[in-house]
């Protein structure tokens, strides 16, 4: 008996440090096993050819455990970390008062000590980092400056603006990017002695250098093991500006966001989530974001990591799969996105909206001027912000769906109410002697010698107001306004984004609104002024409609979702509407809609594409504004310029797409807007194939 109780328990030795030694030594080293949140990937945004709009890429950030820091280790730590990551003094202050502080030992809340630490991407653009030869930089350690070398040239050599004088002359500094350049020992602006070192980093797209934060805390885990360096998903867009305004970006979340728990409500976010602010990112956040899982963790002799290489403990944890967000294919043309940036690289504001006129798809959707949605989802200096918050050209606005007066491109509705309500015939001609007397006033056409006796095309061709004055008159605000809902004004387009639905005035909203109403206001709403406002996108949908024979698509910028590569529902669009109008009153407007580019006397006659036919309408907004007392002299006469318009379709005979330009006080939409679509569409045509219908 005894031998045989030796003989087992030799076995069970053989078998617990020889055939599972290895196992039972990694089980030895562990000091603790958790299971925590494991946050989903976010599903990506995709172009209509499989471009990668939205994706996501690692961000990290480092905490201490506070819990384990003894009182003395507070000073070594702050040392450390002050060496590594370039703090500020103010920084080191505040990190020993929290590791100072008393704590309740029930709570091991960690102290979050920086986020999105420099690894491989640049903070600031979100670029991919590239290895280069040590870079000198400085850094001051009151204001948290880092400095660069003096250029050779004095301009930034990034974007090439004048760099101006910094703090006390001792250094400069780009207006554009706020990047700093000084050869000094100390500060210019608070004269704190400049620290001096190396950067091996630089970003291609910005310029920046940079160290590998992640790569520093890491090799230096045995001098601070009471850190962890935690990694999550930060999203990126690589495309930076070109579609910035329809994708949106993505922010953490507030207590505004996070004020379901206050109600007993399940947590919708954890502290640490971020979350679809604008655009597309907001308007499909539930989709993308997925649902979240768990994962393992194992705390190894002071390190933590992933336990997926202990089988039967992960097992035995059974933590919840992860279930990754819907990827989402747009229906945008990059080729079309970059096209219309190109066309609008002169102008200071605008929109512009191009739109299959058969199926509403949008093929291009872009404000100027543009924001950096990276800079937006990551790190926002206070520089940056403040200098998008005082421009006068608001970036963050999306101008392609803000309503704005939409001037003449609004006769299209006169001229479709006068027709159906037999005011007028195709030949019906009015008299314009460049003004038209009402109600004791003069209402002027922008042609101040008139343009004599004209039809409803020609009206339409030159853009006389006088005709929809006389027009606007007989029909009367309210009818107006019923046939412009009918064709598509006043109402959303159907698009994913949050959007405007612009202003349809009657003569009730002037009397609740303003609380009266003046027979004149028919006349100027007539030819699309005094409280009519259309977005871009709402002008090129209607006009997508007259294109296809008085059928108004319903508007979309998502083509179907995907998961794993493998497309599945796809997107449900609401079905397109008649706006009810006869073929005849269709036909007249179309006939006017030519003339204005083919006809020698047309609005836009000098905006023609060699080889492509279209149709389309000008619009020149009266729209001045009184600058501030303290504004630029050029800011000064931007504002006061009109607005201008300028929407086509194309070819005439099977009009496939639509293209709406709008230029925030850019004057005349014939000379200004006009020739953006021209370009736009140009550059559309030579890309079709000649069976297509983009060229004979």
């Amino acid at each position: 008996m005894i031998a045989a109780g030796i003989l087992l328990l030799g076995a069970r030795l053989l078998l617990v440090q020889i055939v599972r030694g290895e196992r039972y030594e990694q089980y030895a080293a562990i000091e603790r096993v958790a299971k925590v949140r494991a946050q989903a990937p976010r599903g990506l945004l995709l172009g209509k050819d499989g471009d990668v709009l939205a994706r996501n890429i690692e961000s990290h950030r480092l905490e201490l455990l506070g819990h384990r820091v003894k009182p003395e280790r507070a000073e070594p730590i702050a040392k450390t970390l002050r060496t590594l990551l370039d703090m500020t003094d103010s920084e080191v202050k505040g990190l020993l008062t929290e590791l100072r502080a008393p704590r309740d030992p029930r709570r091991r809340k960690p102290i979050v000590v920086r986020r999105d630490l420099v690894s491989t991407h640049c903070p600031y653009d979100s670029h991919r980092l590239e290895l280069v030869g040590e870079t000198p930089y400085g850094f001051c350690t009151t204001c948290g400056r880092t400095y660069e070398p003096p250029p050779q040239k004095p301009a930034c050599p990034v974007d090439r603006r004048k760099l101006v004088p910094s703090g006390n002359g001792d250094g400069a500094h780009c207006p554009s990017c706020s990047r700093e350049f000084s050869a000094a020992t100390h500060c210019p602006y608070d004269d704190t002695p400049i620290h001096h070192g190396m950067h091996i980093l630089r970003c291609p797209m910005c310029g920046r250098t940079f160290d590998d934060e992640v790569a520093k805390l890491r090799s230096h885990q045995h001098l601070l093991p009471e850190s962890r360096v935690r990694t999550e998903i930060q999203r990126e867009y690589p495309y930076r500006y070109l579609a910035s305004h329809l994708l949106g970006y993505m922010s953490r979340v507030n207590a505004r966001d996070l004020r379901p728990f206050e109600d007993g409500e399940e947590p919708r976010f954890a502290m640490d989530d971020r979350i679809g602010r604008t655009g597309l990112e907001k308007a499909l956040d539930a989709l993308l974001r997925g649902v979240d899982g768990e994962e393992v963790l194992v705390r190894r002799r002071g390190q933590e990591e992933r336990g997926s290489d202990i089988a039967e403990l992960m097992e035995a944890m059974a933590p919840k799969p992860t279930i990754p967000g819907l990827t989402a294919r747009l229906t945008l043309d990059l080729a079309l996105q970059r096209d219309v940036k190109v066309a609008m690289s002169h102008i200071h504001s605008g929109a512009a909206v191009a739109l299959d006129v058969q199926t509403g798809a949008v093929l291009a959707l872009y404000s100027k001027p543009s924001f950096d949605p990276n800079a937006w989802s990551g790190r926002l200096t206070p520089e940056r912000k403040a200098r998008v918050d005082a421009s006068p050209f608001a970036p963050l606005m999306n101008k392609a769906v803000h309503p704005f007066p939409p001037a003449s491109v609004y006769k299209v509705v006169a001229s479709a109410a006068a027709l159906e309500e037999g005011l007028v015939t195709p030949q019906t001609t009015h008299h314009c002697p460049g003004f038209y007397e009402f109600g004791g006033r003069r209402f002027r056409c922008h042609k101040r010698s008139g343009h004599g006796e004209v039809n409803l095309s020609q009206a339409l061709e030159q853009s006389c107001d006088v005709y929809f004055y006389k027009v606007g008159e007989q029909l009367g605000i309210d009818t107006l306004a019923a046939y412009a809902r009918k064709m598509g004004f006043g109402e959303q387009t159907g698009i994913e984004i949050r959007e405007s639905s612009g202003m349809v005035p009657t003569k009730g909203w002037y009397e609740e609104k303003k609380g009266r109403y003046f027979p004149g206001f028919a006349l100027s709403t007539a030819v699309g002024q005094k409280d009519a406002t259309a977005t871009p996108l709402q002008v090129a949908r209607v006009y997508a409609g007259i294109a296809r024979g008085g059928v108004l698509p319903n508007v979309s910028v998502l083509d179907r979702f995907e998961q794993g590569g493998a497309p599945i529902t796809p997107h449900g669009r609401a079905p397109a509407r008649d706006m009810g109008l006869r073929k005849s009153t269709l036909d007249a407007i179309k006939l006017g809609l030519v003339a204005v580019v083919e006809s020698e006397s047309g609005t836009a006659r000098k905006s023609r594409v060699e080889g492509l036919r279209m149709a389309g309408k000008t619009g020149t907004a009266e729209a001045a504004q009184r600058a501030p007392t303290d504004a630029p002299a050029d800011i000064e006469h931007w504002l006061k310029e009109d607005h201008a318009w300028f929407v086509a379709y194309a070819p005439v005979d099977k009009p496939r797409i639509v293209v709406a330009v709008f230029v925030e006080h850019g004057g005349h939409g014939g000379h200004v807007a006009a020739p953006i679509v021209s370009r736009i569409l140009g550059r559309w045509a030579s890309r079709q194939p000649p069976s297509a219908g983009g060229k004979p």
